[in-house]
């Protein structure tokens, strides 16, 4: 089963790249980015997007998260290259990722299922309110956040 837009979240229980398990905060806005390959131009151009935008994302409350099954040793030269600020969850066990329903079938020459690009807007209660299953690397987080900015405003006069 995957999970879909109107579905609640379950609880998710991640460790961070960092080691740190990771905890939404309460009460904010969460855009959840799949994305296979931590050492591909694609991915990595998808991810400072995000971080680019971070700061527009953060005045909005809304948090970013990068999900990705690469080993933790990886993501943090990843994290590095790229110069991130915000979480990226260690996956390798692929709960995560058979949760929400976005694991691809293996690539030439590898054994390992990798998560296809694929991003999520879950609001504050838990709701996946929006998902992106056709997701162009360097405009997802400006259509993301578009998104956001037209929920949130719609939200504010409603």
């Amino acid at each position: 089963m995957s999970l879909t837009v109107g579905d609640h979240l379950p609880r998710l229980t991640a460790e961070q790249d960092t080691g740190l398990a990771y905890a939404p905060a309460q009460g904010r806005w969460r855009v959840l980015f799949f994305f296979p390959k931590t050492a591909t131009t694609h991915c990595q151009l998808q991810a400072r997007r995000y971080q680019a935008l971070y700061p527009q994302f953060q005045a909005q409350g809304v948090d970013v998260v990068g999900i990705n099954g690469d080993p933790r040793q990886e993501q943090a030269r990843f994290r590095d290259v790229c110069k991130l600020d915000y979480p990226l969850l260690d996956d390798r066990k692929q709960v995560v990722s058979s949760l929400f329903g976005v694991l691809d079938d293996p690539w030439p020459g590898e054994d390992v299922r990798r998560p296809r690009r694929e991003t999520f807007l879950v609001a504050p209660d838990g709701v996946i309110t929006d998902h992106w299953k056709e997701v162009i690397p360097g405009q997802d987080a400006e259509t993301v956040l578009a998104q956001v900015q037209e929920r949130l405003g719609a939200e504010l006069t409603a």
